[in-house]
């Protein structure tokens, strides 16, 4: 997402990486049949069915936004909350980076 240019210190947010790996592997555990449901995941997790469903729209971001947060380089006001608290996260990867402050 940087060329490099950006003068601004990098600052990964464990949170917000942790929640994108939660989704990852979430789904994951639901592609290779580890899991039959989300309602399973959630029993298994301690969370609310409803959680399991936001979070494992995070397993879709576009690679170059998890490659921001990653390097810590992802827009200021990106947290993990506001991507909880998204009502829907586009599937296009270009509206998910106009979503999320990336252009």
């Amino acid at each position: 997402m940087t060329d490099g240019s950006d003068p601004r210190p990098r600052h990964p947010d464990r949170a917000l990486i942790g929640i994108v790996a939660r989704a990852h592997a979430w789904a994951g555990r639901l592609v290779c049949g580890e899991a039959r449901s989300i309602a399973e995941i959630a029993a298994a997790e301690g969370v609310t069915d409803r959680y399991v469903r936001r979070l494992l729209d995070l397993a879709f971001l576009a690679p170059d936004i998890v490659a921001a947060i990653l390097e810590g380089s992802q827009p200021a006001d990106l947290s993990a909350e506001r991507l909880t608290r998204l009502p829907n996260l586009p599937a296009g990867w270009a509206e998910q980076q106009r979503l999320l402050g990336f252009v």
